[in-house]
């Protein structure tokens, strides 16, 4: 089971859904060293970018949540919930800089 379903469902979908663009855009990438068209590409980068923006709305949406909770949970889980949190915004910066390249 995972640990953050324990502390909220709503948090926990949150980090699932963000996991799986992180494995979309991690493929995502891949496939763009592949492709030789300069029109797919660029169509494929357009799709990256709608993934990122996604899961920057997610990443805010989780800590919304995190902050309404905070008062509730004990300053271990909270101390917990902020590293996820800063784990998920250090991996989207990264394909923000990948996507700079």
């Amino acid at each position: 089971m995972d640990p953050l379903s324990s502390i909220s469902e709503e948090i926990a979908q949150i980090n699932g859904q963000v996991a799986d663009i992180f494995r979309a855009l991690s493929k995502g990438f891949q496939n763009l060293e592949r492709i030789k068209d300069v029109n797919r590409q660029s169509r494929q980068l357009e799709e990256l970018t709608g993934k990122m923006r996604e899961c920057k709305r997610l990443i805010k949406e989780f800590d919304r949540e995190v902050k309404d909770m905070e008062s509730r949970n004990d300053p271990d889980t909270n101390k917990m919930l902020n590293e996820k949190k800063q784990s998920m915004i250090k991996e989207l910066n990264s394909y923000v800089a990948l996507k700079k390249q």
